[in-house]
């Protein structure tokens, strides 16, 4: 490609990206649906600030959220409810911002190299989607990804922190905790057990207690006949061909076991690894195993951003054209939202019905092949610099 041409793709793709963002920032505002989380954990943050109201022993509304995330999110609460839904948005439109960014550095100091990645992000569906928590906690890990040779211990105060999704940090500690930085995976961890005594103390409930009721919400939730299955869980995969929901459960547990044990197996053949060495597929594979394990919906898709970020920059001097070719589909599906434009289209009961049914579940998978795949290549090369 020309300079100049590049130049023009990069203008338009520019102009794509700032378009998606306004989208965004119109339905945020426009839309009172998409703020029903926000809510929700507005009224949990601020009953437990104001009130010492408890939820985890009590009957409560149904959100995904251990109890630590009430203090770690209590700032929310202490907002007056008209305000929630503009500070959220802008908020929303920082960390979109920020969260390519921060994905790029972990594996190049040129911020320059990051623009064009940033901005093929910023076109995504996913990306469209302010008023969650998904791309706090992405960032949070993140940072603390980025920080985990040099300052461990803010390393594991951001991953603490993060924690308060645990299908969206969770990812991120595993990779610190099986290559072996300790350190960082303990103070994590201390930070998750400071949130949930501090809960516990405000509502005068015993923190091992309050971890009982949590539990059972949990099985209840994401097992059985009844449970939450998302947009790329590999268990709605399975349910389509299963009858019993015992079964279902079954082979979903072995089937996400079986990923994660992949995943394991290529984050020790070098745990030592650093993110700019390649080390990022590690963290990329563990988010695309929570998509596929966990349950998550659209707008989770953005955990998705480590793997296109380690494609990008991985293989340069390998098979170029069928590197780019694969990036350039990846980008165009999570542009399009294939399952939301083409549900209505093809027939049901028939193979296109399927395919677009459970397309990001294949999408979720076929990527973490990639990475494998690609991760083997970069491994195998000698240590010379950023995916040398």
């Amino acid at each position: 490609m020309s300079p100049r041409t590049a130049r023009i793709a990069t203008a338009a793709i520019a102009i794509a990206a700032c378009a998606n963002m306004a989208i965004a920032v119109v339905l945020a505002i426009r839309d009172p649906a998409r703020a029903s989380d926000l809510s929700l954990m507005y009224d949990w943050c601020r009953g437990w600030i104001v009130g010492a109201e408890r939820r985890y022993t009590v009957l409560h509304d149904a959100a995904d959220y251990p109890p630590y995330a009430l203090v770690f999110l209590s700032p929310l609460g202490l907002l007056p409810r008209r305000l929630i839904v503009p500070v959220w948005t802008a908020l929303g439109v920082g960390l979109a911002l920020v969260l390519p960014c921060l994905a790029a550095r972990c594996v190049t100091p040129r911020l320059r190299a990051a623009v064009l990645p940033a901005l093929l992000f910023w076109c995504w569906t996913s990306t469209r989607t302010l008023l969650q928590f998904t791309a706090l906690s992405l960032t949070l890990a993140l940072i603390s990804s980025l920080t985990a040779e040099t300052r461990p211990i803010l390393s594991g105060v951001a991953l603490g922190l993060a924690l308060f999704k645990p299908h969206i940090a969770g990812p991120f500690a595993l990779w610190v905790l099986i290559t072996r930085r300790f350190r960082v995976f303990a103070v994590a961890a201390g930070v998750v057990v400071a949130g949930l005594v501090v809960y516990a103390a405000r509502v005068g409930d015993n923190p091992i207690d309050t971890l009982r009721g949590y539990w059972p919400w949990l099985v209840e939730v994401y097992s059985g006949e009844h449970a939450l299955t998302g947009r790329t869980s590999i268990r709605g995969l399975i349910a389509t061909v299963t009858a019993s929901p015992g079964a279902v459960d079954a082979l979903w547990i072995v089937a996400a076991l079986g990923l994660l044990a992949v995943a394991v197996w290529f984050a020790l053949r070098d745990p030592m690894r650093s993110l700019e060495e390649g080390g990022l597929a590690i963290p990329a594979l563990f988010c695309l195993w929570s998509l596929a394990a966990i349950y998550h919906n659209v707008n989770n898709l953005i955990l998705i951003v480590p793997a296109f970020v380690f494609l990008w920059f991985a293989d340069s001097g390998a098979r170029p054209r069928r590197r780019w070719f694969q990036i350039a589909c990846l980008e165009a599906v999570l542009v399009l939202d294939i399952p939301t434009r083409l549900a209505g289209l093809v027939p049901p009961g028939t193979l296109a019905a399927f395919l677009v049914e459970h397309f990001d579940r294949l999408l979720v998978l076929a990527c973490f092949i990639d990475v494998a795949v690609a991760w083997v290549r970069v491994a195998g090369r000698p240590r010379l610099g950023p995916y040398s």
